[in-house]
């Protein structure tokens, strides 16, 4: 499963939103402040969306080439 990190002002995030609606990918979006500053600290990565896929998290660039 596939969880996405974002915050509710974020344009990557609604783009990022956007492309996986597209593909029809399963995932599940927090929109949670907290929850995505914790998992960015813990991960280093420093802007939003922060994605986790199998354990792994990701920039949004990251994902995209992994997808």
């Amino acid at each position: 499963m596939i969880k996405v990190y974002a915050k509710s002002d974020c344009s990557k995030c609604k783009v990022l939103k956007n492309i996986l609606d597209e593909k029809k990918v399963d995932y599940e979006y927090v929109e949670d402040l907290k929850t995505l500053m914790i998992i960015a600290s813990r991960s280093r990565i420093m802007s939003a969306p922060v994605i986790e896929k199998d354990g792994k998290a990701y920039s949004m660039e990251q994902f995209l080439e992994v997808l």
